[in-house]
């Protein structure tokens, strides 16, 4: 899917497709968008400075959304019945701030805590407009997005956290079961455990049942004498384990061929930074996609 990038101003993050949109002050401007979105297109969602803003998110980036497929208007304020809504939420006059809603398909909350200079180092030159509209992301913008980790936001699950490119390939599912016709086998996660020391960062990538993996990887570590535990990083589930060992063998290669390889154990990355393992986890979840379409041909 050919998607457009765009970002917005809001004052925090959005909550569930049902019951958020993306919403704007004025039915012109939402005119204005509807000529040229389309179904896919991502809005990031940079928090304003405002006093109004969330606290624990103000100048940082508090999420994205997708847009619907179709393109459809709604009303915002009625996408939340019998939920009473703060005072700040609407004008002197008693009207909502923000009616005008364009409906959206998948909401997502950013995990890192990236400064809203960071990805739009030219935001804050649109002063006001930068929240009053949608305005295109360069190149260069979509490239640091893709890296940041997000955690999709879906009623009554938690999904797991994975880069933003990683979660953009297929929309989250509960758990590995039947589904399109093939079943799933066991061990088809492909999954990145981290551990915290004085030595610094080590990542340890691997395929299969995670959870497993984890607990064999914290067996002889004594967490209850305050030993730093394993935990798991990113995972991504795939529909066959040759899927999610391609996409292990994917990570690895190329950071050994960078010179993060380990003497102590074969699957090991050391001296790697966030950025870069969010980055090759990304582009192992693409390398396992395809292995997955190939075994369904």
């Amino acid at each position: 899917m050919a998607r457009n990038y765009y970002w917005t101003k809001t004052w925090g993050a959005p909550d569930t497709p049902k019951h958020d949109a993306l919403a704007l002050s004025h039915q012109k401007t939402r005119d204005r968008i509807l000529e040229y979105i389309q179904p896919g297109d991502i809005v990031v969602y940079l928090t304003s400075d405002g006093k109004e803003a969330d606290p624990m998110l103000r100048g940082r980036l508090a999420g994205a959304v997708e847009i619907a497929d179709p393109v459809e208007t709604v009303d915002v304020e009625s996408l939340r019945p019998g939920v009473r809504r703060p005072p700040e939420h609407y004008r002197e006059d008693g009207r909502f701030r923000w009616p005008y809603g364009i409906a959206v398909s998948r909401c997502w909350r950013f995990i890192e805590q990236e400064q809203n200079d960071t990805l739009i180092p030219n935001h804050a030159d649109l002063r006001m407009q930068g929240a009053a509209t949608i305005h295109a992301m360069e190149p260069e913008e979509i490239g640091r997005l893709m890296a940041l980790e997000v955690r999709e936001v879906v009623e009554g699950e938690k999904p797991s956290r994975l880069p933003f490119s990683g979660s953009l390939q297929r929309p989250w599912r509960q758990k590995a079961g039947r589904r399109e016709g093939s079943d799933v086998e066991p061990g088809t996660e492909l999954y990145i455990a981290l551990i915290a020391d004085s030595h610094g960062l080590t990542f340890k990538v691997g395929s299969g049942k995670t959870e497993e993996r984890l607990k064999a990887l914290n067996t002889y570590r004594r967490g209850s004498e305050g030993e730093v535990l394993w935990s798991i990083k990113s995972k991504y589930e795939f529909a066959s384990v040759d899927a999610a060992r391609a996409a292990e063998d994917y990570i690895l290669e190329k950071g050994k061929a960078a010179g993060h390889g380990s003497p102590d154990h074969s699957e090991f990355l050391i001296g790697m930074t966030m950025r870069r393992i969010n980055e090759l986890f990304s582009e192992a979840i693409a390398v396992g996609l395809a292995e997955d379409e190939r075994e369904a041909v």
